[in-house]
């Protein structure tokens, strides 16, 4: 049992991605698994199967508040948080703590993304920005410096915190010859990706997609407006609302998901401009938590 790492998984119903990585990592790391919808069977499969695995069910915390919570749970000096979908090799997570040992302070580290196995030299890059779906802390340094925004739900709550780290001098790297493979990489780089998500049905799956956009927005606008200001953070997503109203004026007539869609994105952004919190929540969170 590695006794310098521990795992934190923010899980939303991602019991089958998650199960292959218990398999894999669970005997030689400490694991907690943050579920965010109160779904017992994950729990029900750990408890009988997993004595080295923690879960927590929790009303939904969103990405940033799991990850917290959770790093107050760990005892090791470092801890790594990692999206469900990501998919790690061999030596992924020991050549990330090899590559932490050499480094006296830093804020976060991770690896590198690829799309196959390959083999690389270690090389530690100094970055602004690291990749959100696999990180490495050292414990101490993530809670002193309160982890992540606890006002972010859901997106920008790494930028948020690769941010506070250059403001701090805590320096982020890459560490090249551990690398890992997510799916969405092309697509996304956010902490969280929808498509780790089990549905129960259609209607679900494009309320949560709204959601999720009402979210990316909101958290924009309060990312900008924390680090630039209020004007300049409304200068620079007025186009973005403008754009928005004409797709979802447009879409109204011919595809009323992908208005409703364009709705939320705005509804987002007003909320966050008007100084709102980041409340919004899919109505199927409702039904399971309260």
């Amino acid at each position: 049992m590695n006794k310098l790492l521990t795992i934190i998984i923010p899980s939303y119903r991602s019991k089958k991605l998650i199960l292959p990585h218990l398999k894999r990592l669970s005997k030689k790391f400490k694991i907690i698994i943050i579920e965010n919808s109160y779904d017992k069977s994950l729990e029900e499969i750990i408890k009988k199967n997993y004595l080295n695995v923690d879960i927590y069910l929790k009303k939904n915390l969103g990405f940033g508040r799991a990850v917290n919570f959770a790093a107050k749970k760990v005892d090791t000096k470092y801890f790594i948080s990692m999206n469900p979908d990501a998919n790690i090799y061999q030596h992924t997570l020991i050549n990330l703590i090899n590559a932490a040992k050499k480094i006296d302070k830093f804020g976060s580290i991770s690896p590198i993304i690829i799309d196959k196995k390959t083999n690389k030299k270690e090389i530690i890059i100094e970055t602004q920005k690291i990749n959100g779906p696999i990180m490495l802390f050292k414990t101490k340094t993530f809670l002193k410096i309160n982890g992540f925004d606890k006002n972010i739900f859901l997106y920008y709550e790494e930028n948020d915190f690769f941010t506070k780290c250059n403001m701090l001098d805590l320096k982020l790297y890459l560490i090249t010859n551990s690398y890992f493979n997510h799916p969405n990489s092309k697509k996304d780089n956010k902490s969280l990706s929808i498509n780790s998500v089990k549905f129960s049905n259609l209607e679900e799956k494009n309320n949560t997609h709204c959601v999720a956009g009402w979210h990316g927005n909101w958290s924009k606008f309060y990312y900008l407006k924390k680090y630039n200001g209020y004007i300049k953070a409304f200068i620079m997503c007025l186009p973005h609302i403008l754009l928005n109203t004409i797709q979802m004026l447009f879409c109204l007539f011919f595809n009323f998901n992908k208005a409703k869609y364009k709705y939320y994105k705005i509804e987002g952004c007003v909320c966050a401009a008007l100084g709102m919190p980041s409340f919004k929540r899919s109505k199927y969170d409702r039904l399971n938590f309260y």
